[in-house]
């Protein structure tokens, strides 16, 4: 793999290989993508959403006819994946015999396919990539990259081609709000133009694509506006069922009913994600209720007389025999008939989640409390070392990754404690104002929902652990209550932290409700400048569902002065520290002067 291995270095992109748990090797970034982290550290993405999806292509494969091609014999089936990312549908696709269209324009993410599909010989003749961006018709666009998130890009497009200050003005916009983002010019091209070509290149492929995911960043309306002909099943080829991400705001409409009402006109049923039940229009205002609330959601479109929906079956008719007339007898008067107490159904939990007790109910009431007064869906997750975590029950990659796998950031979170050991086993102990002092004490700036500050309570360390967020710090609340034996070890502060004393705004997108990020200035925000950053946001950034709160911000010097007064058996040594605030790090270490030059404490 020396060709694709050499693409890669000349994009300059550090690259790892994680063995997928279905068996797969997927080339990954080494740093900064989640996705890619989720691979190395669990070997899945969207494993259950993949599964659905094809166990419904699946059925599509056996009520349709195969279709024909120019060029006999057909393959069986062809699965078209828009957004290929890094390939964990394309793959799951040609493990189960399908031979795949992958389209993906992010050149980073096209070179990792490139080495994923050398990496898989066996799999290699079944897998198609395009390089492209799709869009409603030939654009001229900006690829936006996050570099905190490297494997996600979205799309600005417009009409006449970017200049170079227009690029700088746009890029500017991102800078003052602390987002690192790498932009690069691109054309887009309509999916049917590629499809056409892909069929003309391989005659054997049948005119029936027996199953599509889409998945690019809120520019899937604009890629089915310009696939016409895919829609109608005329010409290139038909396709009768399309898994999608839906976006609050999507390129071209404010809206998904937008979306919704292009699919309905093309002869698609709106169906729930597992594609089995219908969606009339009442239950569509709630599924647009909710993708407004949470700001992305998943559903299937189902060309209709595709995929049956089910119905319920009366049940048989059985013939009767004869009446007979009994003989008169007493009646006796009818016992009380006990009234039939109604069953909850199960609650299905998620693979590390577990119960609540009533024990636990009781002890942790007040923090309980405090997550109903914030209105915060809950849950528990037991990870495999034992810890049980409060998480939010939606839209929460950390969340997720807890409920899904048991753990976050755990490969990192070791090699840094291993460190941190190697630290308190070469220097002094240090001094504390009262004896005895604890041995070693951990500094986590961010604390998120907890996963480092309880691994060092694990490991011994007491904690000083910074989080400003509402919903996380109470969920760290309820956390240490459940975790008994570590509390003593965990305290928790209740603060951001920056380079002085400032006025901010914390911005919650609700699509990650406990990634937060900051925006500061040196006097209060008011009321049009909020409405005027808001807007910014929806225009610019084309984040329409963020929300905005106004805090303040402390040092960090003042914070840990504060920690070390109110614990006087705390040493004038931190063994270790951890700082993951989204950006705003560097302010938080000009407000850190002492503690990095080792004064005080």
């Amino acid at each position: 793999c020396s060709a694709e291995i050499a693409a890669l270095d000349e994009l300059s992109i550090s690259f790892t290989v994680a063995k997928a748990a279905m068996g797969a090797s997927i080339a990954v970034m080494a740093s900064n993508d989640i996705v890619s982290q989720f691979l190395v550290t669990s070997g899945k993405w969207e494993q259950s959403e993949t599964v659905k999806a094809f166990q419904e292509y699946d059925v599509v494969m056996q009520q349709k006819a195969k279709g024909t091609c120019a060029q006999p014999p057909c393959v069986d089936k062809v699965f078209l994946d828009v957004g290929a990312n890094l390939g964990t549908w394309t793959f799951y696709a040609a493990l189960h015999g399908y031979h795949t269209v992958s389209v993906e324009g992010s050149p980073p993410n096209f070179a990792l396919l490139q080495l994923s599909k050398c990496l898989n010989p066996d799999l290699a003749p079944r897998i198609n990539f395009v390089d492209s961006f799709v869009n409603e018709g030939s654009e001229h666009c900006l690829v936006v990259c996050d570099l905190a998130n490297q494997g996600d890009v979205t799309l600005n497009c417009k009409a006449e081609e970017w200049t170079e200050p227009a690029m700088t003005a746009y890029k500017a916009e991102f800078t003052k709000h602390n987002r690192n983002v790498r932009l690069t010019r691109t054309m887009t091209r309509q999916l049917d133009t590629i499809i056409a070509q892909v069929l003309e290149e391989h005659p054997n492929f049948p005119n029936v694509f027996h199953g599509m995911k889409i998945d690019i960043e809120g520019s899937e309306l604009m890629a089915m506006r310009g696939a016409p002909k895919l829609l109608a099943g005329q010409g290139a080829a038909e396709l009768p069922i399309i898994f999608s991400e839906v976006w609050y705001h999507i390129r071209g409409g404010p809206q998904p009913d937008a979306y919704f009402q292009l699919m309905r006109a093309a002869g698609y049923e709106l169906r729930d994600p597992s594609c089995l039940w219908v969606w009339f229009a009442e239950q569509d205002a709630a599924t647009l209720a909710r993708i407004m609330k949470n700001g992305i959601e998943n559903v299937c479109f189902v060309k209709k007389g595709s995929i049956p929906a089910p119905v319920p079956q009366p049940p048989p008719e059985v013939a009767l025999p004869p009446p007979v007339v009994p003989a008169p007898v007493p009646v006796p008067e009818p016992a009380p008939v006990p009234v039939p107490v109604p069953v909850p159904a199960p609650v299905v939990l998620a693979k590390h989640e577990r119960h609540i007790t009533d024990a636990e109910r009781q002890t942790c009431s007040a923090e309980i409390a405090a997550l109903v007064g914030l209105n915060i869906e809950y849950a528990i997750v037991k990870t495999p070392l034992g810890i049980s975590l409060a998480v939010m029950r939606g839209n929460d990659i950390v969340s997720k990754a807890l409920l899904e796998y048991g753990q976050w950031e755990h490969p990192d979170t070791v090699q840094a404690f291993e460190a941190y050991n190697r630290a308190v086993e070469h220097r002094e102990k240090g001094t504390c104002a009262q004896p005895p002092c604890v041995d070693k004490v951990f500094l986590d700036i961010g604390t998120n929902l907890g996963t480092w500050s309880f691994y060092a309570a694990l490991q011994g360390m007491h904690t000083v652990s910074v989080e400003g967020s509402p919903p996380n710090f109470a969920l760290l609340q309820l956390s240490k209550c459940l975790n008994p034996e570590l509390a003593p070890r965990i305290n928790l502060v209740d603060s951001f932290v920056s380079e002085g004393s400032e006025y901010c705004l914390i911005m919650c997108d609700l699509s990650n409700q406990g990634d937060v990020m900051l925006n500061c200035q040196d006097h209060e925000w008011t009321e049009p400048e909020l409405t005027a950053h808001r807007e910014m946001l929806r225009v610019k950034e084309r984040r329409m569902n963020v929300l905005l709160t106004r805090t303040m911000t402390r040092r960090l010097d003042d914070v840990i002065a504060e920690a070390l007064a109110a614990h006087p058996n705390f040493p004038n040594v931190f063994r270790g520290m951890k700082i993951d605030i989204e950006g705003s790090e560097l302010m938080a270490m000009r407000g850190a002067p002492k503690l990095l030059a080792g004064q005080e404490f």
